[in-house]
């Protein structure tokens, strides 16, 4: 005959199920309390930047081809006369919008340009601040949200006159910011997607991209100076073996690169990184 249990133990396994199971509950209320506050900030994120869209103006560009010897194809590149100055001929298909960046500056000045990749939510301003963290943890308005803003490494000079400027922005689960830059894993998407187009108070350019890859913190893609062209060289060359995609775009010494950096979840402390060349839009 089974021996009857004792009040005592039976006591004790009830407050084991009773805590268990509010532990249960209690996690679950964490995590959606989690949910709707990261919910509410990529609302409040995609809201901020959906009115700044109000200061773009979709008509096409007044941009007359260069004045060069033969016609090209839209997407080549041409020679200007006179400065000898590449410049790319835009495609008919691709229409770039008129930035107010009085109306953005009024709002941030910090704004330094709009960058655009094509049918993905890319589709923002850029700034510089102060440091590379700030915007990690604010809107372009100002107002605190992880959602942050894509922003250009404070230790490059403005005007995107370095030999790699590097523009930073969060990889967020609602595919917002810099998310599409993990697209670039795809040779498909590169090859539907080589171009990603910079507007500046200055003038328009096009990053013609040459290289995407992950990589960690601890890599060389972030390199700002380099001592002669040989090293330049040696680092693109060593970023186009790396790249989950091929590019045919061909890069000398004088030319400036821009790279777009974001996380990953490859591994720990992983970045997912594309880069590509500066080049004027004719």
């Amino acid at each position: 005959m089974r021996p009857r249990q004792s009040f005592k133990g039976y006591a004790v396994k009830r407050k084991l199920i009773f805590y268990t199971a509010s532990l249960f509950i209690i996690a679950m209320m964490i995590g959606l309390l989690m949910l709707i506050t990261t919910s509410s900030m990529y609302r409040g994120g995609v809201q901020v930047y959906d009115n700044l869209l109000q200061h773009l103006s979709m008509v096409p560009q007044a941009c007359p081809a260069p004045p060069t010897s033969a016609p090209h194809t839209p997407g080549e590149v041409a020679e200007a006369e006179g400065d000898q100055r590449e410049v790319f001929i835009l495609p008919d298909h691709i229409v770039l919008p008129e930035v107010n960046f009085d109306a953005l500056h009024e709002i941030n000045p910090n704004v330094t340009a709009w960058l655009i990749l094509p049918d993905t939510p890319i589709n923002y301003p850029v700034v510089q601040g102060h440091d590379n963290a700030h915007y990690l943890h604010h809107l372009f308005d100002g107002t605190r949200s992880n959602v942050g803003t894509l922003f250009v490494d404070v230790y490059n000079p403005p005007g995107f006159t370095d030999r790699n400027t590097i523009i930073y922005g969060h990889n967020l689960q609602d595919g917002s910011m810099f998310a599409a830059l993990t697209e670039y894993e795809s040779q498909d998407f590169f090859d539907a997607n080589p171009w990603v187009f910079l507007l500046t108070p200055e003038g328009n350019y096009v990053i013609k991209l040459f290289a995407g890859y992950v990589t960690d913190v601890e890599g060389d893609s972030w390199r700002l100076w380099f001592d002669d062209d040989s090293a330049f060289e040696a680092w693109i060359t060593e970023r186009r073996s790396r790249s989950d995609f091929v590019s045919d775009v061909e890069i000398g010494p004088s030319d400036r690169i821009v790279t777009l950096s974001t996380c990953s979840l490859a591994f720990y402390d992983a970045r997912y990184v594309v880069a590509g060349r500066l080049m004027p839009i004719g």
